[in-house]
Order: C-alpha cells, then structure tokens, then sequence
C-alpha cells in the first residue's frame, strides 16, 4: 500500500485529532474526580465540625431526646446550630454538597430542629433571617417523608 504524501497528512491529522480528544477525555475526568474529592472533603470536615464542636454536638443529643433544656440554650449557641445548617443549605444550593447526602448526613437535625418548640423558645421561627434555615428544614422533611433511600444515591 502506497500512501501519498497527502495521505500521511490526513492520517496525522485524523491522529492527532484522537490524541486530543483522549487528552481532553482524560482531563475532564480527572477535573470530576477532583470535584469529588474536594466535595468529600468538605462533607468529611462539616461533619467533624458537627461532633467535635461541643455546642452543635451538645444541641444535636438535646435534639435527638427531644430534652426541654434546649429552651434554657443561649441564643448564641442557637444560632451558631442554625448558621451551621445554614452552611449545609448554601452548600447543597450551590452543587458542593449533593441533597441526598446533605438529607442523610445532616437532614434529620433540621427537622428535629425545627420542630422543636423548646429550641424556638426565645427565637422567631418565621423570623426573616431564618428564611434559608426554614427551606432547608422543610426540604429536608419532604425528603424524609419519601424514605426509603437507596444508598446508590449517596455519592460525592
């Protein structure tokens, strides 16, 4: 088989065409794997901060057994809770934490939360800057309403 010099060109082109495509294939699933990594590590230290800090860690067990000191709380230490869930919400808004996990991970304290009359004591529920808390919980319970969850969903 002779080629023409024409011939070598347009196999180098049709070539190299593949080489790019297999560079840019390569790069754009290293760039997801990246993604989630960095979505797992974000998810790894959320979820640390919310056992190691003895605040979040002391409301979620008072929420968990639904004790009546939560009424007794500092408004301080309430809203470091709800600016934590906050966070979660923002994150899942803006794609870094997908919703399933954050409803798995962190769902059930919104809604435990927010159904707490003691938590809510000395603060206003339906106050404006609980307007992202309040989506969050309410999303949150529709989810668990709709149990059970295929685990295949929790992925980063």
């Amino acid at each position: 088989m002779n080629l023409s010099l024409s011939d070598w060109k347009d196999v180098a082109a049709i070539l190299g065409a593949a080489l790019a495509f297999a560079t840019l294939l390569k790069g754009a699933i290293e760039y997801a794997r990246q993604g989630a990594q960095k979505r797992a590590e974000l998810f790894m230290a959320m979820q640390r901060r919310l056992t190691d800090n003895p605040t979040l860690d002391g409301i979620t067990e008072m929420l968990e057994t639904r004790d009546a000191k939560l009424a007794d709380l500092p408004i301080k230490d309430k809203s470091v809770f709800l600016r934590f869930i906050e966070e979660i919400a923002l994150m899942t808004q803006s794609g870094l934490l997908r919703k399933d996990v954050a409803h798995y991970m962190f769902g059930y304290y919104a809604i435990r939360c927010w159904e707490s009359d003691y938590f809510w004591s000395n603060l206003n529920r339906q106050g404006a800057y609980w307007a992202l808390y309040r989506e969050f919980a309410g999303e949150m319970a529709k989810m668990e309403s709709r149990a059970p969850f295929p685990a295949k969903r929790f992925a980063f």
